[in-house]
């Protein structure tokens, strides 16, 4: 079976990674992101450009960014996008490799690992399609920061001054360094934002303010367990702009399940919060062309000091073909007729329960919840079936987490990814997999509420 998804953001060809300058300008919404040319992994990092209308139907543009002056020759690194005076601003990495070698796929790479010089560059378009490079502004990184982990800046405005956040590392210890400018050129580095015991490098910082709380996304690199080392989160709180200092709860993961990192987002013209994130593939699924997908487009919302994530409303103009089933005191199990479908209902989570998308006998993607334990599994050791790519991330997460009687779900899945979301976002779980043509039933052990099933068309 084709394994490209209809709803999930993919390349027309070769390797993609991070979404970039996520942005609404002139009508259309605007998605960059990591791209190489060449071939189905990474390497010779260019940016790539799709606009749409809604969110879902992307149109692929010709390359926004290209490695061709001296200080991005080696790669175009990640960034993001800021609207001013009418115009596109994008702010990027551009890096040097010290030393170079070719690795087993191609691709130039360096020979050590911080054997990179990466400058802050911008550049700006009239019309959100062919765009300038910029002489200047250009940030180099501050004395004692490494070199070559000094990246991947998000810009934003506030109060008639401009702020950016971007990745560091020093001391072999990961950073969020917080820079604020008068007038766009001149930007001067005001404080880090850093934890101890969080990693050597933190990754695509996001910053933004949701219902009076301020919110720092950001993938810190080497705290993860269960097999994915780098992992995507947030640290919720209120920001001191004047010394750049974040007081904050404690870290919270943005997604419990395999594969999801370098989220962005941004404020569309309906003032909501969208974020998108890459989820993250180190080969291409057998006999595909194409590496990577994202998540499918989610609004952030704050409820009950909670960040909560759910799919944009333009989504559910593709469901067709409603069924709905009325409740189950013990297990439900249907055939699927499509390999796309988004399917709600609710569980008594008084009790235990297993979802299970797979086989007539069980065998695929589990979503378990002991009652008594208060904690979920979620399981893809079923719905690898070789593909040992899958494997890189690990094959289960365990969640304590209580749920309460009647207990929203929202599953959907669109090929070889699955989204499941717990009481309206309040936790999703996402992974890639590997089903077979077998591997199209749906199953809920457990009492469930009526269910309604749609297929998705595109």
């Amino acid at each position: 079976m084709n394994k490209r998804p209809l709803f999930h953001f993919t390349p027309i060809k070769n390797w993609m990674n991070d979404p970039n300058g996520l942005c609404y300008y002139k009508g259309k919404y605007h998605l960059f992101y990591q791209h190489n040319p060449e071939n189905l992994y990474w390497g010779n990092m260019t940016w790539g450009h799709a606009t749409s209308d809604d969110l879902f139907n992307w149109e692929h543009l010709p390359y926004a960014i290209s490695p061709d002056i001296p200080e991005d020759i080696d790669g175009c690194f990640s960034g993001s996008g800021f609207v001013k005076d009418d115009e596109l601003y994008l702010a990027y990495t551009g890096v040097i490799m010290t030393t170079k070698k070719i690795n087993e796929y191609g691709n130039t790479v360096t020979v050590g690992e911080n054997d990179l010089i990466s400058t802050q560059l911008f550049a700006k378009s009239k019309d959100g399609f062919t765009f300038e490079k910029l002489s200047e502004p250009k940030i180099v990184a501050p004395e004692r920061y490494c070199t070559a982990h000094f990246r991947d800046p998000k810009i934003w405005g506030k109060n008639g001054k401009y702020y950016m956040v971007l990745g560091g590392k020093k001391d072999n210890k990961g950073r969020v360094l917080f820079y604020q400018s008068e007038d766009f050129k001149n930007w001067k580095f005001v404080n880090e934002i850093y934890e101890e015991n969080m990693g050597f490098m933190w990754e695509c910082p996001d910053f933004f303010e949701l219902d009076g709380k301020s919110i720092l996304v950001f993938s810190p690199q080497g705290i993860g367990k269960e097999g994915q080392e780098h992992l995507a989160g947030y640290y919720m709180g209120d920001f001191d702009y004047e010394t750049g200092k974040l007081t904050h709860k404690e870290f919270q993961v943005l997604d419990n399940g395999f594969e999801l990192y370098a989220p962005q987002t941004f404020k569309d013209k309906k003032g909501r919060r969208i974020m998108i994130a890459w989820l993250v593939n180190h080969h291409p699924f057998p006999e595909e062309n194409w590496t990577g997908m994202m998540t499918l487009p989610r609004e952030l919302k704050i409820i009950d000091d909670k960040l909560y994530m759910y799919p944009v409303e333009e989504f559910n103009k593709y469901r067709r073909n409603l069924e709905i089933y009325k409740k189950v005191d013990t297990e439900f199990q249907i055939e699927m007729a499509d390999k796309v479908y988004d399917i709600e209902f609710k569980l008594n989570c008084d009790k235990d329960f297993e979802i299970v998308i797979g086989d007539k006998e069980k065998k695929g993607l589990k979503l378990t919840y002991s009652s008594q334990d208060k904690r979920i599994i979620f399981d893809r050791n079923g719905a690898v079936n070789n593909f040992e790519s899958l494997e890189i991330f690990g094959t289960k997460r365990v969640v304590n987490y209580t749920l309460s009687d009647d207990t929203d779900f929202r599953i959907i899945r669109d090929k070889n990814v699955v989204e499941i979301y717990i009481n309206n976002g309040e936790k999703v779980f996402t992974s890639l997999v590997n089903f077979t043509e077998e591997q199209n039933f749906l199953t809920i052990v457990g009492e469930s509420n009526v269910i309604k099933v749609y297929s998705l068309k595109n």
